[in-house]
């Protein structure tokens, strides 16, 4: 028996990965106590509560990751996994959690001036199979230099990626 939930930002099946577009995935430190992860907490923090408010799961003030994993484990749905987006002069910056799929693959590739993300892990029982998977895609507005692209998860499961701004000419 196969439990399968799958949940793609375009509802396209996550296609093979080319090798060389594969970016590497810098591990940190846990996100809210990480400096690497400063700039972008405040943002990551109001989109946890906005998830909060919607399934009408009390906050704790100790341990907020702690409640909104929570209702990830009651449901596990698109909608619910947290994203923020922040930008400066310099960059955009795309921050999600993957903790779900930390045990499993997750991968972060360039393509077609797009940064993709998916993840997938597998868990099997005596008789019981179950995957998770998923798969976005992200356009920034206004030209970013693709090559210079970063990404690094910390060790509680949150993902950021980081594409630099081109200079707009004056």
């Amino acid at each position: 028996m196969e439990n399968k939930n799958t949940s793609t930002l375009n509802e396209q099946k996550p296609e093979s990965p080319k090798e060389d577009s594969l970016l590497p995935i810098v591990e940190k430190g846990l996100f809210f106590h990480d400096s690497f992860f400063e700039d972008i907490q405040k943002h990551f923090e109001t989109a946890i509560d906005q998830i909060l408010d919607t399934w009408g799961e009390a906050r704790s003030v100790n341990d907020l990751m702690g409640s909104y994993r929570r209702v990830r484990e009651r449901n596990l749905q698109q909608e619910n996994q947290v994203m923020a987006f922040s930008e400066d002069d310099q960059n955009h910056k795309v921050v999600l959690d993957v903790h779900d799929f930390k045990s499993g693959d997750v991968k972060v590739r360039v393509e077609d001036n797009q940064v993709v993300v998916e993840g997938r892990v597998e868990k099997e029982d005596d008789d019981f199979r179950s995957t998770k998977s998923f798969c976005r895609r992200f356009n920034f507005p206004g030209k970013v230099a693709m090559e210079g692209v970063i990404s690094a998860m910390s060790s509680d499961g949150v993902l950021t990626i980081t594409a630099p701004k081109i200079p707009q000419a004056a």
